[in-house]
């Protein structure tokens, strides 16, 4: 088992594709509305490359959203600083090509994730970032969301028990003459994490400006365990926190904090 990861996206100026199906825009993979996507036109493959404005420092990216990815496909990235600019010369980056499901295992909502971590080479700042997703077999790479940013290092893992629910947004009641009133609305996966024992410098340097960047109307990315594994898109979550967010100092090196999360996705 792997620490979790956590991963707050970085703002993505905008996003071109190499090719677009009509009514997809490449520029929506930077919202945050699931159903709104990106879609390619059909073909063996395809790029997306998204312009963070600036140099950025990244070492994760997960995709999310991705409806009718498989097993067949690949995902290499590539990065470009801002000096070298959007046409990925020589001297930029270019990462290995990698399955491109995290996991073989599919979400319930079959939406497949995909997820890229920085190698021990890892890619220096950059503002360009290219995804080639591959092995597409004349089908069409969708894509809901780009999360792209640095993770959070913690040295030590969430605490157990660690909470896994569900958020059903529907209604159910019954009339005064006792007649079931159903509104079914969907099921959104909730997550609850805490953290027992974080160092002071990381509670100082990563998730006080962390908690206080987020609070409860931005978004997060989440994977409980990123060890490569079968079952690792299912450990994905993307969504916003709620109720209060804090850190609590109780020993000399020894923060305590946690989230409740609901997923979008």
């Amino acid at each position: 088992m792997s620490n979790v990861l956590i991963l707050k996206p970085e703002p993505i100026s905008s996003a071109t594709a190499s090719g677009t199906a009509p009514g997809y825009d490449p520029a929506y993979v930077g919202n945050d509305y699931m159903g709104i996507v990106w879609k390619s036109t059909a073909g063996s493959s395809a790029t997306l490359t998204v312009d963070m404005g600036a140099d950025v420092l990244c070492d994760t990216a997960m995709l999310f959203g991705c409806d009718g990815a498989t097993g067949t496909m690949t995902l290499k990235v590539e990065a470009s600083t801002a000096a070298l600019g959007s046409g990925f010369p020589g001297g930029a980056w270019v990462g290995a090509t990698l399955p491109f499901l995290a996991g073989s295992e599919m979400p319930k909502n079959d939406r497949g994730v995909a997820l890229w971590q920085a190698p021990a080479s890892p890619p220096p700042a950059s503002r360009y970032w290219r995804f080639t997703i591959a092995g597409l077999a004349g089908g069409q790479a969708t894509i809901g969301r780009v999360v792209l940013g640095a993770a959070v290092p913690l040295a030590r893992n969430f605490s157990f028990p660690a909470a896994f629910g569900i958020r059903d947004t529907g209604s159910i009641d019954l009339s005064r003459l006792g007649v079931l009133k159903r509104a079914r609305g969907k099921k959104l996966r909730t997550l609850g994490l805490t953290f027992q024992s974080i160092h002071k410098s990381e509670a100082e340097a990563a998730v006080l400006p962390l908690i206080e960047a987020l609070g409860n109307t931005d978004m997060l990315a989440v994977i409980t365990d990123p060890a490569e594994h079968a079952m690792r898109q299912r450990r994905a979550y993307f969504g916003f926190c709620v109720g209060e967010i804090n850190a609590v100092w109780r020993k000399a090196d020894a923060w305590q904090s946690g989230f409740n999360m609901v997923s979008l996705i």
